[in-house]
């Protein structure tokens, strides 16, 4: 059996990756190149049974070690996360019993998918000590496990029950787990490919951390999106029911127009072709009047149906809004919204606060943009829209910020890495327009140089260069009469 697996979802080709035992051998030697005779340190979760270390010198910077249930995997990347992991004695304990620990070896063992690493760190009274940590890569049964140099459990990942074939608690001696059937060798197999295939992987792992972490503000808005779909219906409804009554004013007409014909007490009578219900135990006059006030109840009640739609489907619209920006916004910008709003992961969907959500985000608050020869380059109009883009919107901190000097105006973003003195200088133009200035400085920076002041829409700077504008380009002017809607989907 291959490593390498292909099927077809959608008309499109999934590649599955996965090591047998005798290919992890292959793909440790590669690892070894990058991170043997380095330390690591710092071990956080970053999301859901996915653990980064902090690799020290030059070459990588991040080793990864994720215990998925489908594919457990290590490997190590040339970026460093730098972000909040979440709370977990587990780590704590990692972080005390192997902080800045050095890798003195990596190897296969037992013959199976085990990955064993030799470490070195100081002690508590300043001597070396050894380490072995343990990763078993087997699907659904994933584990970590760090010993001393006799094999004696320090922590486990899942250290399972005292009645468990293999407890893995505090002080007990550490056993392989049972063998089991693994693919056999491929020889087309490609270590480098292997770890292309795990750095291809790590868009997956950014998803679950913002569902782990934000997650509840998600089900927030959905629940608030399915609710208002619902009330849309029902609203609908009644205006469709009380459209069945317009005409009951000439009912009422009727009953005069045969005011001396209808017997006492009738529950109904004939009018051009038509029955007509009478309640027997009130007056014929009465019963006009109740049909009359029918009438003119279902033209005010269509009315007030129509007016509460449309408030609902603008509401509907600005939570849908909300939810794509939440969706597509970077961890940076969430964190900064769950404090502005005082929100908390521990908050249930229908709390108070959590409905802040909705008040925070709207259609209101996407920023604009204009295609600047295939240059995306997005600005805001008001506070809120400045805010969003600078503080939430899906941006990278590489991307070009720019802001005109001395002056309120527009956050300008030019969404692309390292952009050309030409796109530089049309955005500057495009700040000082929204200003409306005809010449000026504008300052320009990267994004990760920005943070949020005290008030909406208000950014400190911390360093900056300056482009100074003396004439304003006919380009700059055109490109604003064909402005649109960012589309936070890109």
């Amino acid at each position: 059996m291959k490593t390498l697996k292909q099927f077809s979802l959608n008309n499109d080709i999934i590649i599955l990756m996965r090591l047998s035992a005798r290919n992890l051998k292959t793909y440790i030697d590669l690892i070894k190149e990058k991170v043997l005779s380095k330390h690591i340190a710092r071990p956080f979760f970053y999301s859901t049974n996915t653990i980064f270390f902090h690799v020290s010198g030059k070459g990588d910077k991040r080793f990864v070690l994720s215990l998925d249930d489908s594919e457990p995997r290590f490997y190590s990347a040339p970026n460093e996360i730098d972000v909040r992991g979440k709370d977990s004695k587990f780590i704590d304990q990692l972080n005390k019993e192997m902080n800045n620990a050095y890798i003195v070896d990596m190897e296969a063992v037992n013959g199976d998918k085990i990955l064993k690493m030799s470490l070195t760190i100081i002690n508590s009274v300043f001597k070396e000590e050894g380490r072995t940590l343990y990763f078993e890569m087997i699907p659904r049964h994933s584990n970590l496990v760090l010993t001393d140099l006799n094999d004696k459990v320090i922590v486990a990942y899942r250290p399972g029950e005292l009645t468990d074939p293999r407890p893995l608690f505090k002080g007990m001696q550490y056993n392989y787990p049972p063998k089991l059937e693994f693919p056999e060798e491929d020889m087309n197999f490609s270590a480098q490919g292997y770890l292309d295939h795990c750095l291809s992987l790590e868009g997956q792992l950014t998803e679950r951390r913002k569902k782990d972490r934000f997650g509840y503000i998600l089900s927030a808005l959905k629940s608030k999106e399915k609710s208002l779909r619902r009330k849309i219906e029902s609203i609908a409804k009644d205006g469709e029911e009380a459209k069945t009554h317009l005409d009951d004013g000439r009912f009422g007409d009727a009953i005069y127009t045969c005011y001396s014909d209808i017997p006492a007490n009738a529950s109904s009578f004939e009018y051009e072709g038509e029955i007509i219900a009478l309640d027997p135990a009130k007056s014929l006059a009465k019963n006009a009047e109740l049909y009359y006030k029918k009438a003119k109840k279902a033209k005010q009640s269509i009315i007030m149906c129509e007016m509460y739609v449309e408030k609902s489907k603008k509401e509907l619209a600005d939570t849908i809004s909300a939810l794509e920006q939440i969706k597509y916004a970077d961890e940076q910008g969430l964190e900064t919204l769950e404090k502005e709003l005082g929100l908390s992961g521990k908050k249930t969907p229908g709390s108070k606060k959590i409905k802040g959500v909705f008040e925070g985000l709207s259609l209101a608050t996407i920023p604009y943009q204009i295609d600047y020869k295939g240059t995306r380059i997005l600005f805001g109009k008001t506070s809120k829209q400045n805010d969003c883009l600078t503080f939430l919107f899906g941006t990278t901190k590489t991307h070009i910020w720019l802001h005109v000097m001395g002056d309120s105006g527009s956050h300008i973003v030019i969404k692309k890495d390292s952009p050309s003195n030409d796109e530089i200088r049309i955005a500057a133009e495009i700040a000082l327009l929204n200003s409306n200035r005809v010449d000026g400085e504008v300052m320009y920076t990267l994004r990760k140089n920005v943070r949020k002041g005290n008030a909406l829409g208000q950014a400190i700077v911390k360093e900056f260069d300056i482009i100074r504008i003396n004439d304003i380009s006919d380009e700059a002017i055109e490109l604003l009469d064909h402005v649109t809607r960012a589309d936070i989907t890109k």
